[in-house]
């Protein structure tokens, strides 16, 4: 059964990657080469090779993300990690790539940002209920 630290650590983001992701897509809605991912991340330094999920743009070859473009933390700040490092560092699976397009339909469609293939809040939610109740 889960323990109620790992279900609450699968909502808590870090950062705001969704959001700067959604961002880009609607600057960017025409831009067919650019892709807006979805997916899970790790490395052994930052999380212990735990996955998270999380939200980056891939444009031209650099990835952008929230914690590098807006704040500013590795060597790639505001500029974007190169695609090859990023795939080397973060390690990405289960990767996600919609169009800006596809992005802003999906956000429409399901009305919410969040990633549309992971586990949604709601389930989530559910669980924390199941265990609070085995708790009380």
């Amino acid at each position: 059964m889960d323990k109620l630290k790992d279900i609450v650590n699968e909502v808590i983001a870090c950062g705001e990657c969704l959001s700067y992701a959604m961002k880009y897509a609607m600057l960017h809605q025409d831009d067919k080469r650019t892709k807006i991912c979805y997916g899970t991340v790790q490395n052994e330094w930052i999380s212990k090779g735990k996955r998270y999920n999380h939200a980056w743009v891939e444009t031209k070859g650099y990835v952008l993300d929230w914690q590098t473009m807006e704040l500013g933390t590795s060597k790639w700040a505001k500029k974007g990690w190169p695609q090859k490092e990023f795939n080397e560092v973060w390690n990405p699976k289960k990767v996600n790539r919609y169009t800006p397009q596809e992005a802003l339909d999906n956000k429409k469609k399901h009305g919410s940002i969040i990633g549309w293939t992971w586990e949604t809040i709601k389930n989530i939610m559910k669980k924390v209920i199941i265990m609070l109740v085995g708790i009380i």
